[in-house]
């Protein structure tokens, strides 16, 4: 089962009970941030709905419900008050900031996945690197950048590459290769402590990621300048 049948299974029914369904969950970390991420929101939802009411309250509340219909609004206040915390809950969940699209989920949960990479003190020479993009069937110019990790990597459609590259001010920026998925036009994600941004390559997309004070326009522009297709009458 690949990432995008379980998270159809994922988002109709985090609770299925389908072998391959569980073998995801439980072997494919991609999977299985996902699974975690939409248990974190049914324990959210179910707290919004176990809202106890204070033992001191519970006879009065019963008695009222008894001998005083007429007086209404005491009866109802800790009705009320379930119904205020499970509608913040539900619009944090549904109309707060969250991933518009699958793709923006996918970026966001590899970044879960594999919060840290291991990059080298030194720039990798191009030499190793266009193996790697050819596997990928991309071509880089050698003004691509200095790349100082990178290594193949599942996305959601297919194999991509994820990359540290450091830019002109000495700082590092994440950037997620995704020559299967096409854009039509630079996504701004939204991400807690990050800036990111999807944008569209000759081949793909890319994700880039930084912290909120790093300059990443130099990069953006070099990778959609030197990172192409390949050319497959060269092949």
């Amino acid at each position: 089962m690949n990432y995008q049948q379980f998270k159809k299974i994922l988002d109709a029914n985090p609770y299925s009970d389908d072998p391959q369904f569980i073998q995801a969950r439980e072997q494919d970390p991609l999977c299985q941030a996902a699974y975690q991420k939409a248990m974190a929101e049914e324990k959210l939802l179910q707290a919004a709905l176990d809202i106890p009411v204070p033992q001191d309250q519970r006879s009065a509340i019963v008695m009222n419900q008894s001998f005083a219909p007429s007086r209404i609004q005491h009866k109802h206040i800790w009705a009320a008050a379930a119904t205020m915390v499970m509608t913040i809950a539900l619009g944090l969940l549904f109309f707060g900031p969250k991933p518009t699209s699958d793709l923006e989920d996918f970026i966001n949960e590899a970044l879960v996945m594999e919060p840290t990479v291991y990059m080298s003190e030194q720039e990798i020479p191009f030499e190793q690197l266009q193996p790697l993009f050819a596997s990928l069937g991309a071509e880089a110019n050698e003004q691509l950048g200095n790349i100082h990790f990178m290594k193949l990597c599942p996305t959601l459609d297919g194999d991509g590459a994820r990359m540290v590259f450091m830019n002109d001010f000495g700082q590092p920026i994440t950037v997620l290769y995704m020559p299967n998925s096409p854009v039509e036009q630079t996504v701004q994600m939204q991400m807690k402590g990050f800036k990111g941004k999807i944008i569209a390559l000759d081949k793909g997309s890319a994700a880039i990621i930084a912290k909120p004070n790093q300059q990443t326009a130099q990069i953006e522009a070099s990778l959609k300048q030197n990172l192409l297709a390949a050319d497959t009458q060269s092949l």
